[in-house]
């Protein structure tokens, strides 16, 4: 078999990644640690390489990407990806699993199960790191499609066929309520008892309307008192008294950073629960650590439930 002859480089594409991140030759200079005419001939180099141009230069206001280097840098990403792996698996032979995984993840979910999953692989395979991103739905989706991401720990919202989803448990809807709130008494709360108290409201992209389509069957939405993007200022506010929330990720404490209490009650309704799961793009050939940990997750994930 003959093997086509590459007219660019591992380098090459590396500079061109960071160019794009950052959008500017002396930013990626600084970054990569080499002087910006080096950055600005190997680009220009690789735009000849591949026939096209990959940047816009401006003459005052940095660079943009052109639709053909939108195109070709979530592959430069995966090739980059696929060229460590091969590294990283020569080095495996004698010293075991080792390399970088670019994890995503809810970010209503991140702050009760990110630290705890990564620390137990960590503590497992020693050699392998990670960089971490806790962003919305959006952003995560966004991130995977465009190489940023080797994978994602999130729900089964918006997701379109390039995604493959693999599902890991469901979790379902609760409210969480003031300590002292009277429906705090109960063992068990309905929506409707909820529809004329102070709604704060996760506000984040796919999950507000999730939690908006428990009502639905009730023909009436309660009005948000509050908003946040944010789940520890969501449980804050719920615990200093200025509403009701709808969480559905399981929480070992009842207490916020500020000291307030909260309190969990299941739905008498029968609410439709959530696919937890691990998100990667379809199309990617996935690395071989990277598929390690999508199996860790499972049973690490069932002991935290």
């Amino acid at each position: 078999m003959s093997y086509p002859q590459l007219r660019y480089t591992l380098r090459q594409l590396r500079y061109f990644v960071v160019t794009a991140e950052v959008l500017s030759f002396t930013a990626a200079a600084k970054v990569l640690h080499i002087s910006q005419p080096s950055i600005s001939t190997s680009l220009a180099e690789l735009e000849s390489s591949f026939g096209v141009q990959l940047f816009v230069r401006h003459h005052a206001s940095g660079l943009s990407l052109t639709p053909s280097g939108r195109d070709l840098l979530g592959m430069a990403r995966n090739l980059l990806k696929n060229a460590e792996d091969l590294h990283t698996t020569a080095r495996e032979i004698n010293s075991g699993i080792s390399g970088t995984i670019t994890l995503g993840c809810m970010v209503s979910l991140a702050p009760a199960m990110l630290p705890r999953i990564i620390a137990q692989f960590c503590a497992e395979f020693p050699n392998v790191e990670f960089n971490t991103r806790e962003v919305g739905q959006e952003e995560l989706l966004r991130g995977l499609r465009d190489g940023s991401l080797d994978l994602a720990l999130t729900y089964d919202l918006a997701l379109q066929d390039d995604i493959a989803f693999t599902p890991l448990c469901e979790l379902r809807p609760y409210a969480i309520l003031p300590k002292l709130h009277p429906l705090a008494r109960q063992p068990s709360v309905s929506l409707a008892s909820l529809l004329h108290e102070p709604y704060v409201m996760l506000d984040l992209p796919h999950s507000r309307e999730y939690f908006a389509s428990l009502f639905e069957a009730l023909g009436q939405q309660p009005p948000p008192a509050f908003h946040s993007s944010q789940p520890e200022v969501v449980r804050g506010m719920v615990a200093n008294g200025l509403g009701y929330s709808i969480l559905n990720f399981p929480l070992r404490s009842m207490q916020t950073i500020d000291g307030a209490e909260f309190a969990i009650r299941p739905f008498i309704d029968p609410v439709p629960p959530l696919q937890l799961g691990i998100a990667q793009l379809g199309s990617l050939q996935t690395r071989q650590v990277v598929q390690r940990f999508a199996q860790f997750c499972e049973p690490a994930l069932d002991e935290m439930l």
